[in-house]
């Protein structure tokens, strides 16, 4: 995959007055250095974003068909059958890094691109065009693209191989509970690196997107406070009782019904357990509600 990535650098020689710029490329010395035209710049980066481009929805492509022969075998395992298991969790490893390497690899290019446009700005102030790139760079599929259905099917690939059994959802409109959860700083590169891990070990909760299932959601919350904004700051000092007070809905969009939750902090070393409570308001009545 590294073959692919666009690595050019600029030089300090900037000829202002032609709008020519020196470039680096991969393998040629200084004195190799060709001087381009901007709108030799512009036709490197558009053949490098469509290089990008083209790759990785290749790779992706070529990702969900293995993994669709995986999950072939996978219906049709005996999970008495010990050998074959740990030949199917090996292939299923290996799937798994593939898609590692081939985030990694959107991840270098996606910066790289960055920082060139970033120096052509800088050593070209007169014709700016990062502003430009990056918008169209964040509209590119190989960036953008929704790739939680790899994720969802490995998962469900590694439940099968560990015989896991399918939980009961809640069904309890009220989905009041009490609450004790542990939260890490988890950089985004490494996000997926994450997932991978505890999905080796923990099925994936599947979340309705629209097109199918998905690991993840959006989150939409909206809170509630009074001018001194008592709640806010009691949650800051994390005193007993504090309380937040928000309401909640998920997905893109407007949506159809909303949570009305009031979470209640307690301490946890006085052997007491916070909780959340909340019930479901349709949009319409919110305002009503307020």
């Amino acid at each position: 995959m590294d073959r692919f990535i666009f690595n050019i650098t600029l030089s300090h020689r900037v000829d202002e007055k032609n709008r020519k710029v020196s470039l680096t490329t991969p393998g040629t010395n200084a004195a190799a250095s060709r001087v381009l035209t901007e709108e030799d710049f512009y036709k490197i980066m558009d053949q490098n974003m469509a290089k990008v481009e083209k790759f990785t929805l290749g790779q992706v492509q070529e990702l969900r068909r293995k993994i669709g022969q995986l999950e072939k075998r996978v219906s049709a395992l005996d999970t008495n059958d010990l050998q074959e298991v740990g030949l199917l969790q090996d292939a299923t490893d290996t799937m798994a890094e593939s898609f590692l390497r081939l985030e990694k690899y959107v991840n270098i290019n996606f910066m790289g691109f960055h920082k060139i446009l970033k120096k052509h700005d800088k050593y070209v102030p007169s014709n700016p065009c990062k502003t430009v790139y990056i918008t169209r760079l964040h509209a590119q599929a190989w960036v953008r693209g929704d790739y939680s259905d790899v994720v969802v099917r490995l998962s469900s690939i590694y439940a099968s191989l560990r015989n896991d059994h399918v939980a009961e959802a809640n069904t309890d409109p009220s989905q009041s509970f009490l609450r004790s959860t542990s939260k890490y700083w988890v950089k985004t590169k490494d996000v997926s690196r994450v997932k991978y891990e505890v999905l080796k070990h923990l099925p994936v909760f599947l979340q309705p997107g629209a097109t199918g299932n998905s690991d993840a959601q959006f989150t939409n919350s909206v809170y509630v406070d009074n001018a001194p904004l008592e709640l806010y700051h009691g949650r800051l000092d994390k005193g007993p009782g504090a309380i937040a007070l928000r309401f909640r809905w998920y997905g893109p969009g407007d949506p159809n019904v909303v949570f009305v939750e009031r979470k209640t902090h307690k301490d946890k070393w006085m052997g007491e357990v916070s909780a959340k409570e909340r019930f479901m308001v349709r949009l319409a009545s919110r305002p009503r509600l307020i």
